[in-house]
């Protein structure tokens, strides 16, 4: 199938939506796929994940996210009109923050999650106004919706009024190799990946339970929180200077290779108020490392019950599942290692882009 896919915004190449947009045009590349990928000005999707396919740049004065959001809503449908022909189908890789106006092709559109209507002040009076009104009328016109998780596709029918029928469920998937990272969980400290965003990533409830804990399981258990600064990334790094625990806190920043902070690593936490899946813990249970996480939103599902839960509004809610997962037999780690592997096996790229083509070639399920 000739398929165009928007891999608009990518984000730098360092968020979930990138890493989304990266799995899936690599899948469906493997998969026979011919592809077109529409990218930002100056991005090359392609030769960051070294597929063979041609690429077309937004003009170059979407840079700002405005003019993006504008041009792929009113313009995109008419340059796609005037080549329709090119084309069997679309894929919008991140219809949570990009649509088209209307749709020249049969359209499938993934939504991540609708954390704008979870988390308050997450976005500008503006953007909230375009992502809770603008953004779902257009979104809903799109052949068929696909979302990460139930957590999102419930938040879909629930918020945008969408029917049941018009949403799939696919799951994300796992980085090529997440399980075979060589002593991967050997490690002792507590790892953390996520952009570091406040509030919507939670790293302050997070630096507040860990200042909880005493001073010698502290020592013997690092927190690492690895990811690039986002916005107010200062009351983040604020809160750990101020932490009782402040010296066995370190932020790495963001890294290009994660695997060394997976070997360093026993335990894994995803703190975050609110995910519609949630990668990264997804990764670590496949690499065999006992986690803790939200019990709300899409960690809860994916997370089953191989993760310690947690109330991610309570500080002490978190310590508490930390003291549990630091401190848990051996024979009880070992179950929850395997519950985890168990749990992590269900979630694959290549069924993804598999059900993604399917749908885009107007073949749902119902």
């Amino acid at each position: 199938m000739r398929i165009l896919l928007s891999c608009i915004p990518y984000d730098s190449g360092k968020s979930g939506i990138s890493v989304y947009v990266r799995e899936v045009a690599r899948e469906l590349a493997a998969q026979g796929h011919a592809l077109t990928l529409l990218c930002e000005p100056g991005v090359d999707v392609a030769a960051d994940i070294g597929i063979t396919a041609e690429t077309v740049h937004a003009p170059a004065w979407t840079r700002r996210a405005v003019a993006s959001m504008l041009w792929h809503l009113l313009a995109l449908p008419f340059w796609i009109a005037a080549r329709k022909k090119n084309f069997d189908a679309m894929a919008i890789c991140a219809a949570n923050r990009r649509v088209l106006a209307w749709y020249p092709l049969p359209t499938v559109a993934t939504v991540h999650d609708l954390a704008n209507f979870h988390i308050p002040g997450k976005y500008s009076r503006l953007r909230m106004v375009y992502l809770a009104h603008i953004l779902p009328f257009f979104a809903m016109r799109a052949q068929h919706l696909i979302a990460v998780s139930a957590a999102t596709k419930t938040d879909m029918v629930r918020f945008w009024r969408c029917a049941q029928d018009r949403v799939s469920v696919l799951y994300n998937g796992l980085a090529p190799g997440a399980a075979q990272i060589p002593g991967a969980g050997a490690g002792s400290s507590i790892l953390y990946i996520s952009r570091i965003e406040h509030p919507g990533k939670n790293h302050v409830r997070l630096i507040e339970a860990y200042g909880k804990l005493n001073s010698a399981l502290a020592a013997a258990h690092p927190l690492v929180i690895a990811g690039a600064n986002w916005k107010d990334a200062e009351t983040v790094h604020a809160a750990a200077a101020a932490s009782p625990n402040a010296a066995h806190i370190r932020f790495t920043g963001f890294v290009d290779d994660i695997a060394p902070l997976w070997r360093d690593a026993g335990f894994y936490v995803f703190p975050s108020l609110f995910e519609g899946f949630g990668l990264s813990l997804a990764e670590a249970m496949a690499m065999g490392i006992p986690c803790a996480c939200s019990e709300n939103g899409a960690l809860g599902e994916v997370g089953a019950d191989a993760a310690i839960k947690f109330d991610p509004l309570d500080a002490e809610s978190i310590a508490s599942a930390l003291r549990t997962l630091l401190t848990e037999p051996q024979s009880d780690r070992d179950a929850r290692i395997a519950r985890g592997r168990k749990r992590a096996a269900d979630f694959s790229w290549a069924a993804h882009a598999r059900g993604l083509a399917k749908l885009a070639a107007n073949k749902p399920d119902r």
